[in-house]
C-alpha cells in the first residue's frame, strides 16, 4: 500500500469506497455460519468438524469413501445448529463404474452424531431428519440414483432392501442421475417456517431446479449435521467439495446505542430529523456517484491509469509545496466554518485545499486497492480451477473480475 498520509475522514472515505469496490467486482463474502466448510483445506483438516472412519481429506474436496467395498466414512459438525430456519448447500460427485455404484451417501440433521451404521453409514435409529443420495437400485425399480427425505423419531428403519419406499416421507423423492459428473453437482436443502424444499443444479451455474417440498415438518429442539456415506460389494468415490449453511432466521432490530445516534446518525446535534433524512439521502447519491467513479477508473486503460497517476503526483507535490510555507499558520476559521478565505460562494480556500487534497488521496489509494485485489483474485479464481498456472482461470466460472 502507498506510504501516505491522509485525513481520517479521507480514511473513511477509502473503507466506503473499497466496499464499493468489492460489490462492483462481485466478490462480496456472505457471513456465512461456522456450520461452513470450503477449499482450499489445510494440513488434512476441517476446521470445525470431526473427521471419521475412511473419510480423507485433500486439498480441494472431502473423500468420504472410495471406490472399494466395505468403506464408511463421515464428517460431523462440532456444534449444534443455532437456527430455527437455515439453508445449506453442498457441492458433491459420486463416481465410479460406469453402470453400478454404491451405496450412496446421506446429509444428516440430527439429535446425536458420530456414531456409525447401516443406515448410508449413519445409526440406524437415527433421531432427526436425512437426506439421502441413493445410487444403488436394491429393488430392480430403475428409480435410482436418487434424491429422497427420511424423517425419524428413533424408531424408523430404512428397509434398505426396497430402497426405503416406506420410510421416504410422502412425496419427498426424486430420480435424477448426479453419477460421474464433469463438475461437482450442487444440492440446497431449505427448511423454513415447517417447509423442507431439496433442490439441484446439475451444472453447478446457479440454475436451481426442484426436487421435491414437504410441509408441516416439525425438527428436533437441537441437531448436529452430518454427512455419512458407505460402500457395499459395489462402490463409489464419494466426495464432497463444500458445504455451506445460511441463516434465514429474520435479525431482530437492534435498539440503537445513543453514543451512536449522536455521532453516526446526526451530522449535527441541532438538525431536525426532516434535515438527517436529506443528509443522509445526499449520502446514498455520494456514495453511488463514488462507486460509478470508481468503476470508470478501474476500467481506464494503462496508458490512461499512468497519465492520471503523474497528474496526481504533481498535484500532491504542489499541495506539499504549499503546506510547507504555511506550516506554522493555523487556520482561521470563519462563522461559516469554511477557513479563512472565502470567495464568492462562501467556500474557504484552506477548505477547497482540503477537500482536493482528500479526494486525490483517496483516488490514489482507490487505484492501489483495485491492483491488489485484481491480483489476489485472479489467483484466488486460479487456485479454485485446480491449475495455479492459469491465472486466468479456467472455464465454468465466467471471471471474477
Amino acid at each position: 500500500m502507498t506510504n501516505m498520509k491522509t485525513t481520517q475522514r479521507g480514511w473513511k472515505h477509502v473503507g466506503v469506497l473499497a466496499a464499493a469496490l468489492l460489490l462492483l467486482q462481485g466478490s462480496c463474502v456472505l457471513g456465512y455460519s461456522p456450520l461452513t466448510f470450503h477449499p482450499p483445506f489445510q494440513n488434512m483438516r476441517v476446521e470445525g468438524w470431526n473427521i471419521m472412519g475412511s473419510t480423507m481429506v485433500t486439498e480441494q474436496f472431502i473423500r468420504l469413501t472410495s471406490a472399494e467395498a466395505g468403506q464408511e466414512g463421515a464428517i460431523w459438525s462440532i456444534d449444534r445448529v443455532p437456527y430455527t430456519d437455515w439453508e445449506v448447500e453442498i457441492a458433491f460427485k459420486a463416481t465410479g463404474a460406469r453402470y453400478l455404484g454404491g451405496d450412496g451417501f446421506g446429509l444428516w440433521f440430527t439429535e446425536k452424531s458420530e456414531v456409525f451404521g447401516g443406515t448410508f453409514g449413519n445409526q440406524e435409529d437415527f433421531v432427526g431428519l436425512g437426506i439421502i443420495f441413493d445410487t444403488y437400485d436394491n429393488d430392480g425399480k430403475r428409480d435410482n440414483p436418487s434424491i429422497s427425505a427420511v424423517y425419524s423419531d428413533g424408531s424408523v428403519r430404512f428397509n434398505h432392501d426396497d430402497d426405503g419406499r416406506k420410510q421416504i416421507i410422502p412425496g419427498a423423492t426424486c430420480k435424477i442421475n448426479y453419477r460421474n459428473p464433469r463438475a461437482p453437482i450442487m444440492a440446497k436443502v431449505k427448511y423454513q417456517d415447517g417447509t423442507l424444499v431439496v433442490s439441484y443444479d446439475m451444472r453447478s451455474r446457479g440454475v436451481w431446479t426442484e426436487c421435491f417440498r414437504s410441509t408441516e415438518l416439525v425438527m428436533p429442539p437441537s441437531y448436529f449435521i452430518g454427512l455419512t456415506a458407505h460402500t457395499g460389494q459395489v462402490a463409489d468415490n464419494h466426495d464432497i467439495y463444500k458445504l455451506i449453511t445460511l441463516s434465514l432466521d429474520a435479525e431482530p432490530a437492534a435498539a440503537p446505542d445513543e453514543d451512536t445516534m449522536a455521532t453516526d446518525q446526526q451530522h449535527h446535534p441541532g438538525e431536525t430529523e426532516k434535515e438527517q433524512q436529506e443528509w443522509h439521502k445526499d449520502d446514498d447519491r455520494h456514495l453511488q456517484r463514488f462507486a460509478d467513479a470508481i468503476a470508470r477508473f478501474v476500467e481506464m486503460s494503462p496508458e490512461t491509469q499512468a497519465l492520471a497517476t503523474e497528474a496526481r503526483r504533481q498535484l500532491l507535490r504542489d499541495r506539499e509545496d504549499e503546506n510547507a510555507i504555511d506550516a506554522d499558520a493555523a487556520p482561521i476559521m470563519d462563522d461559516d466554518g469554511m477557513g479563512g478565505v472565502t470567495g464568492g460562494d462562501g467556500l474557504g480556500q484552506h477548505f477547497r485545499d482540503e477537500v482536493s487534497s482528500t479526494l486525490t488521496l483517496i483516488q490514489e489509494e482507490i487505484k492501489q486497492i483495485a491492483h491488489e485485489m485484481r491480483g489476489t483474485i485472479t489467483l484466488a479464481h486460479a487456485v479454485t480451477q485446480g491449475d495455479p498456472d492459469n491465472e486466468g482461470g479456467g472455464g465454468g466460472g465466467g471471471g471474477l473480475l
